[in-house]
């Protein structure tokens, strides 16, 4: 999208829209939260707001801090279908804008002991953005946890779908408990996320030494990764959200997390210069980095 801030209201008006006639916070490989079905299984709509201090991918980020702010609206059936429209303004200091706008669908089940959830969804990004994610198009997934009581295994399967495909697993361990009369939940958990790499390797063909880029104007230099179409461990992370809930309705939820990524990529690095052109292959700069998200939702 060449310039997403133009089609703004339109945009909204279409969220809204799809929200009204039949809800989430979308799925994100390694760091994700899962919604939940109301035990009275009634229709509900949900609206929410996020704050994300930098937007972190399976360990992977831009080597400039990208947080997010996300207004989202949805509608979650009794049946277990939802769908849900969100915005994400990129509140990076001299980038302000609407970098992405999500809509997704699927369909949540949640029993005593099990939670399943089956999504697809479709992002449009900025031109401009430089998020590690920007080169997807779409996702598939699905994500299954038993809760067998002193811990809760879960397993995350996720298809990201763009120029090029990458195919995900997530292999996670939390234990969830109540306290202050069942409102405030903490459910502190372990993960490891295992992918292919194309679309981190299109990030750095096309985003990361972008033209377009402020601090870039004029750029000639291009890479991508070597073999990014290997499958291999990419990050562990340890999180520990804590969700307060008032009244059923209103709920405050703040999920730290700390990702420690492995495997760097070799990367092939291009710098064009009047008409001489020269490559270098460099091992990529892993680094751990903690980020955060603070959210808030009302249902009714």
């Amino acid at each position: 999208m060449k310039d997403l801030s133009k089609s703004l209201p339109r945009l909204i008006l279409f969220t809204l829209l799809i929200n009204a006639a039949t809800w989430t916070v979308g799925y994100s490989q390694g760091q994700g939260s899962r919604r939940s079905i109301p035990k009275d299984n009634k229709p509900h709509l949900v609206a929410g707001l996020t704050y994300l201090s930098d937007n972190v991918y399976l360990g992977r980020r831009d080597s400039v801090a990208l947080p997010y702010l996300s207004p989202s609206l949805g509608f979650h059936d009794k049946s277990g279908l939802f769908i849900n429209g969100s915005l994400s303004y990129s509140m990076a200091q001299g980038n302000a804008r609407l970098d992405m706008v999500s809509f997704e669908g699927g369909w949540a089940y949640n029993s005593e002991n099990w939670n399943v959830e089956l999504s697809a969804s479709k992002e449009f990004y900025s031109g401009e953005s430089y998020s590690v994610k920007s080169e997807i198009g779409g996702n598939l997934s699905g994500y299954f946890s038993h809760d067998f009581g002193p811990v809760e295994p879960s397993l995350d399967l996720g298809a990201d779908l763009g120029t090029s495909f990458d195919f995900g697993i997530g292999l996670g361990l939390e234990h969830s408990f109540s306290i202050i009369e069942n409102r405030l939940e903490l459910s502190p958990s372990a993960k490891v996320n295992a992918s292919t790499q194309n679309f981190y390797s299109n990030y750095y063909n096309k985003r990361r030494y972008s033209p377009k880029r402020k601090n870039n104007s004029g750029s000639s230099t291009s890479a991508e990764i070597i073999n990014a179409g290997n499958f291999q461990i990419m990050d562990y992370e340890l999180s520990g959200p804590i969700e307060y809930t008032y009244k059923k309705k209103l709920k405050v939820n703040f999920t730290p997390t700390y990702a420690i990524p492995v495997h760097p990529a070799n990367i092939i690095t291009t710098n064009k210069s009047g008409g001489n052109t020269s490559s270098a292959v460099s091992k990529e700069n892993l680094t751990n980095v903690f980020y955060f998200s603070l959210g808030i939702t009302y249902t009714w």
